[in-house]
């Protein structure tokens, strides 16, 4: 059975009777629901999001770099605007380097604001 966008994670608060508004659980915990709640989508959204971008760095790892780079492609098509983490914009940064396209990596620094520390020698 497919359960709808609204389905909320139950959380099992461990040690405490069963509550008024809570549900026995299996090891004498409450069943309640937190107040700021994960959705069924958004939690897979996030699932999604951590095995691509998981993916994208196996693949790095591997030097297969075409296929990082269209993985975090579709990756970065799932996310709205300004909802980019740094992990992606890093990983995209290191294929850029590693495909010897320098000023594409610089540019994409500059435009995230991304700061680097200076290493000193």
């Amino acid at each position: 059975a497919c359960l709808g966008p609204d389905f909320v994670i139950p959380i099992l608060k461990s040690g405490e009777g069963k509550g008024e508004k809570g549900e026995k659980g299996e090891e004498g915990g409450t069943l309640d629901t937190p107040s700021l709640s994960l959705t069924q989508g958004s939690l897979v959204k996030e699932i999604h999001s951590t095995i691509l971008l998981n993916s994208v760095a196996l693949y790095c790892m591997k030097r297969d770099l075409n296929r990082a780079k269209r993985t975090l492609a579709q990756h970065l098509s799932t996310l709205g605007d300004g909802e980019v983490s740094v992990q992606a914009t890093m990983l995209l940064i290191y294929i850029e380097l590693r495909q010897g396209n320098t000023e594409s990596a610089l540019s994409i620094l500059k435009e995230r604001q991304i700061n680097l520390p200076l290493i000193s020698t």
